[in-house]
């Protein structure tokens, strides 16, 4: 797999990560072996971020572009230019064995509204001093039934380390069939400082599944935490018809731990 960044054509980190987690969760509502023939295209209203997949096989070679292709690609995408500090347009080829199978696409919607590099925007803010005890309820729009009670506790987090925790967290369901049941998901992103936890809670109504705690994700990011533009420790009480069915928690971790095996959440 290898990347290529224009450096020229700048694009918004909070624009990156919205349109990636957007595209995260709705590969992991697919199967994690299924080949992808058509080409898969996201792009938020009023955000200038298109991502997309392309197949240049034709459907009858042995070698294609498979869902796990692109949740491996885009997570290492977000992930370079998160460890760059460079969000722009960007070009990758995925290949088997020397053959191409396909390709990702980063690029503006529109050309003339790349960003210029010390334009605000392209700096994510990050909550100042403690949370405090806010909170507040979510109710998803495509499923009435499906209600998150949220609230902001204990200390604020490197705005970058919950974004890439949260595409961590979506990545790492994205395996599972979004019927399964999820028992639990632990993620930690990529450096090591946001921690993410969910669990299911007994529910004689409705299983606590894998398409849930997805969508508790995306809607934590789209919902809750980009529009008061606060990062920081979380709690999530899950309610399906008025029954708890799950949890989620993020937290700030230690800096400086070394694995998923020995970080531990920082004592407040």
């Amino acid at each position: 797999m290898s990347f290529a960044l224009d450096h020229k054509s700048l694009l918004r980190p909070s624009e990156i990560y919205q349109t990636g987690i957007q595209l995260m969760y709705e590969l992991a509502q697919r199967e994690w072996t299924e080949i992808v023939l058509v080409m898969i295209v996201e792009q938020i209203a009023n955000l200038n971020v298109l991502m997309l997949f392309m197949n240049p096989q034709p459907p009858d070679m042995p070698h294609q572009l498979q869902v796990m292709h692109c949740v491996s690609s885009l997570y290492r995408a977000l992930n370079v230019m998160t460890d760059g500090v460079i969000f722009c347009q960007l070009r990758s080829q995925l290949s088997v064995r020397g053959l191409q199978i396909g390709a990702l696409s980063i690029t503006p919607v529109v050309e003339k509204l790349v960003v210029a590099a010390d334009d605000p925007s392209m700096s994510l803010p990050d909550a100042p001093g403690e949370l405090g005890m806010d909170s507040g309820q979510i109710i998803d729009e495509a499923d009435r039934k499906f209600v998150i009670n949220y609230s902001f506790y204990g200390k604020p987090i490197n705005s970058k380390e919950v974004s890439m925790g949260v595409v961590e967290a979506m990545a790492t369901a994205a395996p599972f069939s979004k019927d399964a049941e999820c028992k639990e998901l632990e993620a930690i992103s990529p450096d090591g400082g946001c921690g993410i936890f969910i669990e299911s809670m007994p529910n004689n109504r409705q299983i606590f599944t894998y398409k849930y705690a997805t969508k508790a994700l995306k809607l934590l990011y789209q919902k809750i935490i980009m529009p008061q533009k606060r990062f920081g420790d979380i709690y999530l009480d899950l309610r399906y018809d008025g029954q708890p069915f799950g949890e989620l928690r993020m937290l700030k971790f230690v800096s400086g731990a070394q694995n998923s095996t020995d970080r531990v959440a920082e004592e407040r």
